[in-house]
């Protein structure tokens, strides 16, 4: 993975990464209520205000230098093909113009975790947008919403886009039983991936950074003459419709932009419906229409 060397990346002015025990998830401080005093506006400033800003949500934007590299050549955005979890380079190159594959292979991270690798090798680059399998959807919006990075100095009409992603949790997360049948022994549980876990990193994720995210879902080819799954050995563990490991209930982030359902495909190679990420229709699409 190549890395752009000495260049931070600071924390949004906003937003700072949740603040976490390792597994369980707890909440560290909780209040009721909390007294704030505000000045009181007057029709002075009340005429000065020009509506939400990006300084409001996000604070106030860094240098470029400061996250990317400003010493690249014009033009030289990129797009990241982004796997998931415990994964590798699944997408298929070929399919893609100016585009660098992210490679963290076979590796069990957080959210948090797996931004920063995004983050840093993203930071070789002068911008760059995402397409996204799986784990590495949540893990860039995470990034979108925590960190300044070339996200934030990329052009073009979708800034994430995400195939098969668990937004709000998958049950084989919590399971080595489930977790080894489908990405092999070796991987471990994932708490971010659990619905628990999904559902509490959600929680601070706000609507701009949602607002970012074009995202697909999957299913595997359903007919009435025979039996019909993705995975054998998760098929019971899912609710239909399903990938063989993310439910299409499960797969939306409401307040982002919803690209569809498709039926036919399957979460990962081995699946009986060919891999999701190997779909070429979509994948030109997210092509086009993708940031860098």
């Amino acid at each position: 993975m190549g890395q752009f060397s000495g260049r931070a990346s600071p924390l949004r002015a906003s937003q700072r990464a949740p603040a976490r025990q390792p597994n369980p998830h707890s909440a560290l401080l909780q209040a009721a209520q909390l007294a704030v005093n505000l000045p009181k506006l007057t029709a002075h400033d009340a005429a000065s205000l020009q509506g939400i800003t990006e300084e409001m949500l996000m604070g106030t934007r860094p240098d470029a230098a400061l996250v990317t590299n400003q010493n690249a050549p014009e033009n030289s955005g990129k797009l990241l093909l982004v796997h998931g979890y415990c994964s590798g380079g699944v997408w298929p190159t070929n399919h893609f113009t100016n585009a660098s594959t992210f490679l963290d292979a076979n590796q069990n991270r957080s959210h948090d975790q797996f931004a920063n690798l995004i983050r840093n090798h993203g930071a070789q680059f002068p911008s760059f947008g995402v397409v996204a399998h799986s784990q590495g959807g949540a893990a860039s919006l995470h990034l979108y919403t925590y960190y300044w990075s070339g996200l934030d100095y990329s052009t073009g009409s979708r800034l994430i886009q995400s195939v098969g992603t668990p937004y709000q949790g998958t049950a084989l997360a919590g399971s080595l039983a489930m977790i080894g049948s489908v990405f092999g022994a070796g991987c471990g549980t994932n708490w971010d991936l659990t619905y628990d876990g999904a559902a509490l990193w959600l929680a601070g994720i706000p609507s701009w950074a949602k607002s970012r995210v074009y995202y697909s879902t999957t299913a595997f080819t359903d007919v009435w003459w025979r039996y019909d799954y993705c995975h054998l050995a998760t098929d019971a563990f899912l609710s239909d419709p399903e990938d063989g490991t993310t439910e299409r209930a499960y797969g939306q982030l409401p307040g982002a932009n919803n690209m569809g359902h498709k039926t036919g495909w399957c979460h990962t190679a081995g699946m009986r419906d060919p891999a999701q990420y190997t779909d070429s229709s979509r994948n030109s699409n997210m092509n086009t229409y993708a940031n860098r």
